[in-house]
């Protein structure tokens, strides 16, 4: 660290000292308002675009997870910006994370309902006193950490063209029937691409464009997500349907 940098490290420190010993809001807020620019800088470097002040989510986390950052702060342990810049970091990741799972949770309630009686599903029905759609998108969740996959892969990698969506999820079950492929695949944590390719007559670009999607597709027609196995059989009659 240079010689200006340190002096107005250990001036910054000091301050941090005698507001929290004073307790001083005051003090605080206007601590919080001189790094503002720095707030909005880090938040936007987290979500890789510029933030407005005006009606943002994420400038609220920063700000919240600034103040975070004051209380938690151990001046022995290193330079407060880098600990503030990790708190807001981690918060605003976990905001979009959460985001990506509303979404998801709000898409498969939109594709399921309220009567999945209604519907056709030869591998389970689901018992009404079983396992909640939420508890169940978060096991789901964890199957796909597993293999290096979160929610928001699910929301970027999914394909955009029906046909290629239609084709990746009936793929995706055929491979789920084949013990040896599901064996290697959860042995693994990938895809066999070269095998697929052969046993299932179908070509490296149409499975590498879909991997991810046709992995997590997977999981659900080998897991027991009687729910989410639902949801991917009726959104695929709705294609069809379309």
């Amino acid at each position: 660290m240079s010689g200006s940098m340190a002096v107005l490290e250990n001036s910054l420190v000091k301050r941090l000292i005698m507001i929290k010993e004073q307790d001083d809001l005051n003090e605080r807020n206007k601590f919080i308002q001189d790094y503002i620019p720095f707030i909005i800088k880090a938040v936007s470097n987290q979500t890789n675009r510029y933030i407005e002040i005006e009606n943002s989510d994420e400038f609220s986390i920063g700000l919240i997870a600034f103040n975070e950052a004051i209380e938690k702060y151990d001046h022995t342990k290193g330079g407060f910006l880098n600990f503030a810049e990790l708190v807001i970091k981690n918060r605003v990741k976990d905001l979009c994370r959460k985001r990506q799972k509303e979404r998801l949770e709000i898409s498969l309630e939109n594709c399921i309902g309220n009567s999945p009686e209604n519907m056709s599903e030869p591998y389970c029905e689901i018992d009404h006193e079983s396992i909640a759609l939420n508890e169940e998108i978060e096991q789901y969740e964890t199957e796909l950490r597993k293999f290096g996959i979160t929610f928001e892969d699910l929301v970027t990698e999914t394909p955009k063209h029906r046909d290629t969506r239609e084709n990746a999820i009936q793929l995706s079950e055929r491979i789920s029937k084949d013990q040896t492929t599901v064996k290697e695949i959860y042995a693994k944590k990938k895809l066999p691409i070269s095998k697929i390719v052969l046993k299932f007559k179908t070509t490296v670009k149409i499975v590498k464009r879909s991997k991810k999607f046709i992995l997590s597709t997977v999981i659900i027609f080998v897991g027991n997500f009687c729910q989410l196995r639902l949801w991917v059989k009726n959104s695929l009659q709705g294609e069809r349907n379309v």
